[in-house]
């Protein structure tokens, strides 16, 4: 069972787009009662707001979304969202009778600029199947585990069935000592707990780094492995498992 404290991040992550979603309607109703141009650009922003908190909520917590849509809306679609939405709220501010021409021009060159740069770095990188590389240190210790954080999960979570099927899975022998390097290939830093052995504190990875964490395996069981950082790969990051069991592990 994880540690109610593995969730805090969801929790924040939902109250943001509840937020999100209550800012969005009274931009939509303020639009409404009074139609001019600043107001409908605040009510675009808002309703920016709320679809980029929407889609990372559903990245962290449904399951379902393959590698490839995972990479879509994190590099592509979220960021273009991030940035229209900064520009709507800039353009409103510098909004005014004398420069609402200037204004509007500059904000549709800005949305049809981004809908180009966003889907030229799509198809250009659609179809690439270069790995990155792996950090300095990235090697599984004597008698260890090695555990790579990429898209795809911590050693290709996502395509074994994690979090409902448990992967990766670790089986050690009671009584020894257990070591686990840990690798992030991901673009955002990865955290890595053990139930039980390792959830007094979150380890967290950051990209490009590696870490090498250890402990006594003194107590029999299955002990869950899980993320406390927030990405948008982390609901797949919550089905490891380390089986301790009695004798020489398999």
């Amino acid at each position: 069972m994880l540690p109610v404290a593995s969730y805090y991040d969801d929790v924040v992550q939902v109250a943001l787009t509840a937020v999100s979603a209550v800012l969005m309607v009274i931009s939509v109703n303020a639009y409404r009662r009074r139609r001019d141009g600043r107001y409908l650009l605040l009510m675009f922003a808002f309703v920016l707001l709320c679809v980029g908190s929407a889609s990372t909520t559903i990245l962290e917590l449904f399951v379902g979304a393959g590698p490839a849509t995972v990479q879509l809306m994190e590099l592509y679609l979220n960021p273009s969202v991030e940035l229209l939405m900064g520009v709507s709220f800039l353009v409103a501010l510098l909004w005014s009778s004398k420069t609402r021409r200037r204004a509007g021009l500059a904000f549709a060159a800005t949305i049809i600029a981004v809908a180009v740069v966003a889907s030229a770095a799509y198809v250009s990188s659609t179809g690439a199947s270069a790995l990155a590389p792996l950090p300095a240190g990235c090697v599984r210790p004597a008698d260890g585990f090695l555990i790579v954080g990429s898209s795809l999960g911590y050693n290709d979570s996502i395509v074994h069935g994690a979090p409902v099927k448990p992967w990766p899975i670790l089986d050690v022998a009671n009584g020894s000592d257990v070591a686990i390097t840990v690798c992030n290939t991901y673009a955002q830093p990865l955290g890595f707990q053990v139930a039980h052995y390792l959830d007094d504190k979150i380890e967290a990875i950051g990209p490009g780094q590696a870490l090498t964490v250890s402990f006594l395996a003194d107590e029999t069981g299955t002990f869950v492995i899980y993320c406390s950082v927030l990405s948008p790969i982390h609901v797949y990051l919550q089905g490891g498992e380390v089986n301790v069991v009695s004798g020489q592990a398999g």
